[in-house]
């Protein structure tokens, strides 16, 4: 019998307790809030100190080399003249393929320029158009100075 109390009297305890807990809870958020009360805000500036600006002497010794330290100085980059660069009219290019194998190292190149069919070898001139390199699939031409990539046509 007496476990039985102790049981009751310990159920009591826990419900008791469970019970205030929330109680607190609901206590604290309170869903009747007036309504048509705002608050109040006054907005001012900060004021902020004016920053000072401060240099760091570093005109002293180098500990490793033993010397004074001397500041590189900046190179002041003249503004170039801007001069507007014509476009080279370049002549009709056309690359066809090569002719030799792939696996033989003096490469030929079929090009067609201005309508002529020309086999050229790298590093070969001909109407000032200079092939510099090559594979199966572009060449890449140098006219007057000007580099360019031209894909293979069929």
């Amino acid at each position: 019998m007496k476990k039985k109390k102790n049981t009751y009297l310990l159920l009591v305890l826990v419900l008791g307790i469970w019970g205030m807990v929330i109680y607190r809870f609901f206590s604290y958020t309170n869903p009747e809030l007036p309504q048509d009360a705002t608050p109040q805000l006054t907005v001012t500036p900060v004021k902020s100190k004016k920053r000072e600006i401060i240099t760091i002497d570093v005109n002293y010794r180098d500990p490793f080399l033993g010397k004074m330290y001397a500041p590189a100085t900046a190179n002041k980059q003249i503004p170039k003249k801007n001069r507007i660069v014509e476009p080279i009219p370049w002549p009709q290019l056309i690359y066809k393929g090569t002719v030799s194998d792939i696996k033989d190292k003096k490469k030929v190149f079929l090009v067609i320029i201005n309508g002529k069919s020309y086999m050229m070898k790298e590093k070969e001139t001909i109407e000032d158009i200079t092939l510099k390199t090559g594979n199966r699939h572009s060449i890449t031409v140098k006219y007057r100075g000007e580099l360019t990539t031209i894909a293979i046509q069929e």
